[in-house]
């Protein structure tokens, strides 16, 4: 899987989650009678936003890692990032 391959998965997967969570919650707001609205209701779709939020900014922490080590296993003058390994440095003239 290269790169890009995993950079469109993510966008798709990381592009859908927020507003597929919002709709939701709308549509549950909507949908519930003004008498089932109570604070709690209230309080489980906070938290229902707040999980989907933390997933999302946790995706981009993986989205980054698995980006990198693909990236990484590219030979030295391919790689295409500021954080070459220390052989590449090494080969590239930035540590003697």
């Amino acid at each position: 899987m290269s790169a890009l391959n995993v950079f469109l998965l993510y966008l798709a997967c990381g592009a859908a989650t927020f507003p597929l969570t919002i709709m939701m919650v709308r549509g549950a707001v909507s949908v519930a009678a003004p008498a089932r609205a109570t604070p709690a209701f209230h309080r489980r779709l906070d938290n229902a936003m707040g999980w989907s939020i933390t997933a999302w900014i946790l995706g981009v922490f993986v989205f980054y890692a698995t980006v990198l080590l693909i990236e990484r296993q590219k030979p030295c003058d391919d790689q295409r990032t500021n954080q070459l390994t220390y052989e590449c440095k090494k080969y590239l003239g930035a540590i003697k």
